[in-house]
């Protein structure tokens, strides 16, 4: 054995938590501007780009609850915000990626209930981050780099909305308040 090298490769998964508060998700880094550092989180200003990766070398991200703290504003060459923050989260995810996102449903109470929400976001963003959805609407000028796939978007309600038929389900979805209390978007990386 004199002689060989050994090469270690680590191929866990690089799984980032976005705005994970004190506790990330079992299995994830947190990064957040707030929390105090530990082994399991790194503090990152999600606002400063570029974000501390390299490009294309996260496999997953995770932001719960996060997005609709992202101040309303502009970044210094002009872009919004929040598709400045989904262009970061594109840049550092591996072709394939996944991002899951969670963030309060715009009919819901606890959209409003807390004084630093910034933004209101209804289900229907999540087509702004399709680069082909955004050619088609004739909105490629918003300069907006990501290209995601929705592979999923679903509703969190009430265990007892699921009874009913789905035609009530869908009118109650559609008009009523507080039914749905938060969106899960699952996005692809193209």
């Amino acid at each position: 054995m004199d002689g060989e090298l050994t090469v270690v490769t680590n191929t866990d998964p690089v799984r980032i938590d976005l705005g994970s508060g004190q506790r990330p998700a079992d299995g994830w880094t947190g990064w957040d501007l707030w929390a105090p550092e530990t082994p399991s989180v790194r503090r990152v200003d999600l606002m400063e780009f570029p974000w501390p990766a390299e490009t294309a070398s996260v496999d997953e991200l995770r932001c719960s609850h996060y997005i609709e703290h992202i101040p309303m504003g502009c970044t210094s060459d002009g872009r919004d915000l929040l598709l400045a923050f989904f262009d970061e989260a594109y840049r550092v995810l591996k072709p394939g990626g996944k991002m899951t996102v969670v963030w309060p449903a715009l009919q819901s109470v606890r959209a409003f209930q807390d004084p630093t929400h910034r933004r209101f976001i209804p289900a229907e963003t999540m087509l702004y981050l399709d680069a082909a959805w955004r050619k088609a609407n004739g909105l490629d000028h918003y300069r907006v780099a990501c290209d995601f796939g929705l592979e999923a978007l679903n509703p969190t309600v009430d265990q007892a909305f699921t009874l009913r038929a789905p035609e009530a389900q869908a009118w109650m979805l559609r008009g009523m308040w507080n039914v749905a209390v938060d969106h899960i978007a699952v996005l692809v990386r193209r």
